[in-house]
């Protein structure tokens, strides 16, 4: 395995070389394995199962991946799979925002410079499947020459598989979910006696005591309030109060009453019990604000939990609790969000990039990461006897049932979807931030970020 790690720094001088470096990596191997049909080495089966796990031996694939706690969980396995494959694997490794930026300017070209990509389907997965630059993975799938008999795709939970689905067909394979949880500081509950939220109006109740009973020292709550990153943590108190993202003629519906009813509730948290400039906050301001033990709720993603609880780095290690959002009037839609694998559609290297994608998100290797805190998109992984033995206290424990109650009951949807859709959130942030701001009513915001949301679909 080759790994290359890109920092910003090194990516500005210059995407060409970056490029032909990749070229150089690939060693001047073009053949396409699903175009010939033929095999470098047609050796037995490794597995015993009779699935010939070395059909592409010989071949190397480029895998274009982010900086993110998958990568870093399954990097140490990959000469794993190139000694069961002997398919020699190229891994670069980019900071979230230059991977996608590579992968587009990549895939506008039609380049095959990279076989398997990271991508986040609630972003950009109706762009990139309107532009052809997904593979059908059901051909893949069907084939048992090409897919080991215990794949069993049906293990997937339903809404991660769900979300690497676009219009009927399966884009991506999922490797990892989230979604929005409430940290909480279970010194400061316990020692005011301050109930745990239960609605999503005690959200509100709880941030104000804890506020008055620390005579203000601490702020009762963080959550995001940076225009482009809004939606993921806005969405559940608009699903949870009722809304929907459209309404039965396809227009945008922030301005219903459910909607004008979370977003004020949204943004009187914000203003009134979070930290000073919270309209620049995202999970990074949120999480360090918490770990140095400056309030006393966070609203962000479940992947902050290890951060949350390092003791190297957080001051409050030893005192979170973790709690699924709660519900509201309208019931239970976390936002639910899952990061997938992908195949270029352009790639040289079809099968073996597909015998890599079936390893990687197999039930074994999905335990395996589960073991190492990647929360996994696979029943069997949260029911294994290995993996509930690494919940080992109760924060864990409260952190393994938050993210479970998010895959049976969330949305997937982070924003309303739409081709261009990070336009589209960047609305309904800027919607949020000035009703927190006071610069507009809730009616008004939500009035002109529906009619702004028009205006982006009907020019798709």
């Amino acid at each position: 395995m080759a790994v290359k790690i890109r920092k910003k720094n090194l990516y500005v001088s210059g995407l060409s070389a970056v490029l032909c470096f990749v070229l150089v990596g690939c060693g001047g191997n073009s053949s396409n394995s699903s175009n010939s049909g033929q095999s470098n080495n047609q050796n037995t089966s490794q597995t015993g199962d009779g699935f010939n796990w070395k059909q592409d031996s010989g071949q190397t694939i480029n895998l274009l991946v982010e900086q993110h706690p998958w990568t870093t969980a399954i990097k140490p396995y990959i000469s794993e799979f190139e000694n069961q494959t002997g398919i020699k694997v190229n891994l670069e490794i980019y900071p979230e925002q230059q991977a996608r930026q590579k992968a587009l300017i990549s895939l506008q070209s039609h380049s095959s410079d990279f076989d398997v990509f990271m991508s986040l389907k609630s972003l950009e997965g109706l762009q990139y499947q309107k532009a052809g630059y997904y593979t059908d993975l059901t051909p893949f799938l069907n084939n048992p020459k090409l897919t080991a008999p215990g794949y069993n795709l049906s293990d997937f939970e339903n809404g991660p598989l769900a979300g690497e689905t676009i219009n009927n067909k399966l884009v991506g394979l999922p490797i990892i979910v989230e979604g929005p949880v409430i940290f909480y500081r279970k010194d400061l509950f316990s020692k005011y006696n301050i109930p745990i939220p239960k609605t999503i109006s005690d959200l509100t109740t709880a941030a104000a005591q804890i506020e008055k009973d620390t005579n203000g020292s601490i702020y009762g709550i963080t959550l995001r309030g940076l225009p482009a990153a809004v939606a993921y943590t806005y969405g559940p108190f608009f699903h949870d109060m009722g809304a929907h993202w459209y309404n039965s003629n396809g227009k945008s519906d922030l301005a219903s009453p459910s909607g004008v009813k979370a977003l004020q509730l949204y943004a009187d948290l914000a203003s009134q019990y979070g930290p000073p400039g919270v309209v620049n906050y995202t999970f990074t301001q949120s999480s360090s604000l918490f770990e140095q033990g400056k309030v006393g709720m966070e609203l962000d993603s479940s992947n902050e939990f290890s951060s949350l609880t390092n003791a190297q780095q957080s001051r409050v290690s030893n005192d979170i609790g973790v709690i699924p959002f709660p519900a509201g009037p309208g019931g239970n839609h976390p936002t639910e969000l899952q990061w997938g694998i992908s195949m270029n559609s352009f790639s040289q290297h079809k099968d073996a990039a597909w015998l890599f994608m079936q390893w990687s998100t197999s039930q074994s290797m999905q335990l395996k990461l589960a073991m190492k805190g990647i929360a996994s998109p696979r029943t069997s992984s949260w029911s294994d006897p290995q993996f509930q033995a690494t919940l080992k206290n109760d924060e864990y424990k409260q952190w393994a049932d938050a993210v479970t109650e998010t895959l049976k009951n969330g949305d997937p949807n982070v924003g309303p979807p739409a081709v261009n859709e990070s336009q589209v959130r960047t609305i309904i942030g800027n919607m949020v931030d000035s009703v927190i701001l006071k610069q507009s009513t809730a009616e008004q915001a939500a009035q002109s970020a529906d009619n702004q949301i028009d205006q982006v679909i009907s020019g798709q």
